[in-house]
Formats: structure tokens, sequence, C-alpha cells
């Protein structure tokens, strides 16, 4: 697991074969930081359609073009349902937003994952 420190961005980045993480200074105009944005953006970029991206709980709309990019290039995205969300503002957005496969609750989300790794396995 990687967790993004306090006023950062987190991102991916290809060099040659490899993939690294890349930490990048939060900028004057930046609206959120850590972005969400930005990070599945890079994502959807450097894995294609290899990602699985799952908005949680949050205010605002970070996020919402990110999980469009993830679809948009074949990844799978999951949002947590109201029924769970203490804040269904981030995933409200994203479904909105047509980037979202699926809407569960919080506890049915590692089944969703788990689900579509085995529909990967047996292509």
């Amino acid at each position: 697991a990687l967790i993004c420190p306090g006023g950062r961005h987190l991102s991916f980045e290809r060099d040659g074969d490899r993939v690294r993480v890349a930490l990048a200074d939060a900028g004057r105009d930046d609206h959120y930081v850590p972005s969400v944005d930005r990070l599945m953006a890079s994502a959807a970029e450097t894995f294609g359609g290899d990602v699985i991206a799952v908005m949680l709980t949050g205010m605002g709309h970070d996020g919402r073009r990110g999980m469009g990019l993830v679809k948009k290039r074949g990844g799978f995205t999951i949002a947590e349902s109201e029924e769970t969300a203490v804040v269904f503002g981030m995933p409200s957005e994203a479904i909105q937003e047509g980037a979202v496969d699926v809407v569960v609750p919080l506890h049915g989300i590692v089944d969703q994952i788990v689900r579509r790794l085995a529909a990967e396995a047996r292509r």
C-alpha cells in the first residue's frame, strides 16, 4: 500500500520497462491535495486496462475525471454506494459522470475486486 504524504501529489511514471512512483509538491492553484484525479489519470496512462479504481467516501468532485480516464482506458471502476458512504460526494460525482462500472456498499468492494481478478485470470 502506498500512502501519499499530505501536501504532495502521488503519480506513476514509466521508466523504460519499470514503473516508479513519483511525488510532487502541490501548486498554488491545486484545489485538492493530494489529488485523486491526478493519481488515477497517471494510473490509467501507465497501466491502461489493468487498473481497478475504487472511489470511497469523500467530499467534492476530485476523482470524477480520473475514474473516467481509467474506464476509458479499459480499467474497471467501483464506487462505494450511498448506503455506506459517510460523505457521498466523490462517489456520486463519478457515478453521475458515467465513470463507474459497479456501485456497491463498502462491504461488497473486495468481492467485486476478487471477481474482476478471477475473470481476468480466465482470459
